[in-house]
């Protein structure tokens, strides 16, 4: 891999940060994860991944008001029967505090938008809140490019899709972004929470072909009868694409959740929820587009771009120190060229792409120690969508977690 000069400026920015604790850091430890994956390969037969990773992190005041937060390390990343090191910086935030209800911060931090299918990750860049009144306006700014292809997940073009298979390119799609948002807590004074927001980002890749685009969203939560709680959200985008034979196309996606927490001891949760996205319909009317590539399901895992799934989840504790959960889904496709498989059939035009069904056993023996097992299976020939010789597909992964 070539990461040009990230490792010898991750590595010094890590030496420099890890030898100011004696001065004046408050906390610090290290997190040692672990996950190896088998799954079904793209081409037939099975593949194993295994991605371990240490993370020594430390946290500091800055004064009454402010904090600081880093986290990095490196990754040791085996896949396609090859082995990577890979460097990198995880979060790395100052945090300031003004009496005024102003809130700033600076660095990498995490930010994930309201309706969790636009954006969502780590990113670099600046970040301030206002709470006024009962309400609570937010910007930010952000960029990409200095970012691990592989954690953005950002895959806008085909010039983007290209440089995230490409085992010598380190750094991610570059991007700017901005976004604006209004949260109301207690609309009409009741418990409902409404949120408005736009998010916009300008490509700045040097390449042929680029991807502008701006959306609105909006969300709304409503908990009723004690125990449930239901979140709406709608987006609509707009999408500027170079070279093309539009100068403008727009798209949209719509998410239902609904969540009930029954009382009792057993910290039951019941999830049910469904999610749309637009399809390349006509010239004006194209797929979805989100930065983020989000993944939809525990198995088949698209973006959601022209597709649409319905699912559901029970998570339940069996013990103090271990719990389980059972999630379904079902995947649909909005339209017929979006969504790619080697194994669909050409012929089809069904939009009905198949299920899945996967589960976790989470134990957690002390705070500081989990496992989590996990698997599933997609089923292709509960669609029309795939050939009829298409394969399961399926995934089963062990993650250990240690923190000290």
């Amino acid at each position: 891999m070539n990461c040009n000069k990230s490792p010898h400026l991750f590595i010094f920015i890590l030496l420099l940060i890890l030898s100011t604790p004696a001065a004046f850091a408050q906390d610090f430890g290290l997190t040692l994860r672990q996950l190896p994956l088998f799954r079904n390969g793209d081409t037939g037969g099975s593949s194993f991944e295994y991605t371990g990773t240490v993370i020594p992190w430390f946290a500091a005041p800055l004064g009454e008001q402010g904090d600081l937060y880093f986290s990095g390390g490196f990754s040791m990343e085996r896949a396609d029967d090859e082995w990577q090191r890979i460097p990198e910086i995880y979060r790395f935030e100052m945090r300031y505090r003004f009496k005024s209800g102003l809130r700033m911060a600076a660095g990498r931090s995490f930010y994930q938008e309201a309706s969790n299918t636009i954006l969502s990750g780590l990113f670099d860049g600046l970040s301030a809140e206002y709470s006024l009144g009962k309400t609570k306006l937010s910007a930010r700014a952000f960029y990409t490019g200095l970012l691990y292809k592989k954690d953005a997940y950002i895959t806008m073009s085909d010039s983007d899709y290209a440089d995230y298979h490409d085992r010598d390119v380190y750094f991610s799609s570059r991007r700017v972004l901005f976004s604006l948002n209004w949260g109301i807590p207690a609309l009409f004074n009741t418990d409902k929470f409404l949120k408005l927001g736009m998010i916009g980002q300008f490509d700045l890749n040097d390449s042929s072909n680029t991807v502008n685009s701006q959306y609105g969203e909006a969300t709304l939560s409503l908990p009723f009868l004690d125990d449930f709680n239901a979140d709406l959200g709608a987006v609509l985008g707009l999408l500027e694409k170079e070279p093309g034979d539009n100068p403008l196309e727009f798209c949209f996606a719509l998410r239902a959740d609904l969540v009930w927490l029954p009382p009792g001891p057993a910290n039951d949760r019941f999830f049910l929820g469904a999610s749309f996205s637009s399809g390349a319909w006509n010239d004006q009317a194209q797929a979805f587009l989100p930065i983020s590539t989000i993944a939809q399901g525990r198995i088949l895992r698209p973006k959601l771009s022209g597709i649409a799934l319905i699912q559901g989840s029970y998570t339940r504790r069996l013990h103090k120190a271990i719990s389980a959960e059972g999630s379904a889904a079902y995947f649909f496709r909005t339209d017929t060229t979006t969504y790619r498989d080697t194994e669909l059939d050409t012929d089809s035009r069904s939009p009905l792409l198949g299920g899945e069904l996967a589960a976790n056993l989470i134990w957690a023996p002390v705070s500081d120690i989990a496992f989590t097992l996990g698997g599933g299976a997609f089923l292709p020939q509960t669609g029309k969508a795939f050939a009829s010789g298409a394969a399961v597909k399926w995934r089963v992964s062990l993650e250990t977690l240690l923190s000290f």
